[in-house]
């Protein structure tokens, strides 16, 4: 593995490469139990789909996190691995008195980032992109599971959706957003919960098949790195959903964005580290958080918020099973879109916190503030 102080740095090591493997780390490694077991379980699902004509490129948040992930990198010597430190800048103009207005606790602490600690791997991840031109690059999750032969399925696609010379960005959708990890002890009603969370449209396998819907999706991603420089240059940075805005400059730009209907899960799933009741209410309160800065759009903007189609309703008198996770994922929405109304009404924006980061949300302004306590 190669620690590269800079984009071109790391490209200049994966120069040549098939496809390469992006990897986000916003921490260490989990020390033990079912998190462990998640994560490695994915991870190793991803690198080994990869071939030895691909690469990894590591982005971590401190040198503990990379020594954390030794054991994984030297698991796959046949890969070209680099590695670099990547993390948010901090906030170059009037930080403003965002955690004295909001009475955070230890509020003269907080220091303000210009971006999302994502959007400021997203953005060396393209610029390594765009230094290597004729190749692919994949940007997933950490919830993400490849089975071997996805990469080459997603290439396929691409080829076929391709608009002149060009081949499409694409991005894998599972009929069942999340599943389960053989001996990480995911409980399968947790499971249940939160596909009944987001499955609102039967529909949908139609609506992507008709590209009616986000083609570029965070969960997991393969794009042309041709287009990399042009997404790097027009996307705006401060936004929360940074795949939504990825997807925006890739038509705008004339490319193609289009979603994969990964029908076969044992090509590509997610598994999320969720264990039980808070778990889900978390992953959740996250995702209300993303529909705020849709102008007009408030708590109701949510795509958890949709109403689910008749379909999806008359299963739910069919089936027991379903029933009861959609009661369950329907009080937790309901819980914390409450919350958030609240603080809306109270502080006119509202904030959740991901690792180590709080982020600021305001109804129909497209921009996020991003904090951390300084010395964190």
């Amino acid at each position: 593995m190669h620690r590269a102080a800079s984009a071109a740095e790391a490209a200049a090591h994966l120069w040549g490469c098939r496809v390469v493997d992006a990897e986000f780390m916003y921490r260490p490694r989990p020390v033990h139990g079912p998190t462990r077991a998640v994560f490695d379980g994915a991870l190793h699902s991803r690198l080994s789909a990869l071939s030895a004509e691909d690469g990894v490129l590591w982005m971590a948040d401190s040198p503990a996190t990379l020594d954390s992930l030794l054991p994984l990198m030297r698991a796959f010597p046949h890969l070209r691995q680099a590695a670099a430190l990547v993390n948010p800048v901090r906030w170059s103009g009037d930080a403003g008195d965002t955690p004295h207005r909001f009475c955070w606790s230890d509020a003269s602490t907080w220091v303000r980032l210009a971006t999302t600690d994502r959007w400021a791997r997203i953005d060396f991840a393209l610029a390594v992109g765009a230094a290597l031109g004729a190749c692919w690059l994949a940007m997933p999750a950490h919830d993400a599971v490849w089975g071997r032969g996805l990469l080459e399925a997603l290439m396929r696609f691409a080829l076929r959706h391709a608009r002149g010379s060009m081949a499409a960005a694409v991005s894998p959708y599972a009929p069942q957003p999340h599943g389960l990890m053989d001996g990480a002890g995911i409980p399968r009603d947790v499971v249940d919960v939160l596909n009944a969370a987001f499955e609102r449209d039967s529909l949908l396998r139609w609506r992507i098949w008709r590209d009616q819907v986000q083609g570029f999706w965070g969960k997991m991603a393969l794009m042309p790195c041709v287009q990399c420089d042009l997404v790097r240059t027009h996307a705006n940075q401060t936004t929360l959903e940074d795949d939504l805005q990825i997807d925006r400059v890739l038509r705008e730009q004339g490319f193609q964005a289009r979603a994969w209907w990964a029908a076969d899960t044992r090509l590509y799933r997610q598994v999320l580290p969720v264990f039980d009741r808070a778990g889900v209410r978390t992953v959740i309160e996250r995702t209300l958080h993303y529909s705020l800065n849709v102008p007009g759009a408030g708590v109701g903007g949510s795509m958890l918020n949709a109403p689910r189609d008749r379909w999806l309703r008359w299963r739910s008198h069919l089936s027991p099973r379903f029933a009861r996770a959609c009661h369950e994922a329907d009080g937790l929405i309901a819980e914390c879109s409450a919350e958030i109304a609240e603080r809306l009404q109270t502080h006119g924006a509202s904030w959740v916190d991901w690792g180590a980061f709080r982020h600021v949300v305001r109804v129909g302004d497209p921009s996020v503030e991003v904090w951390r306590r300084d010395g964190l």
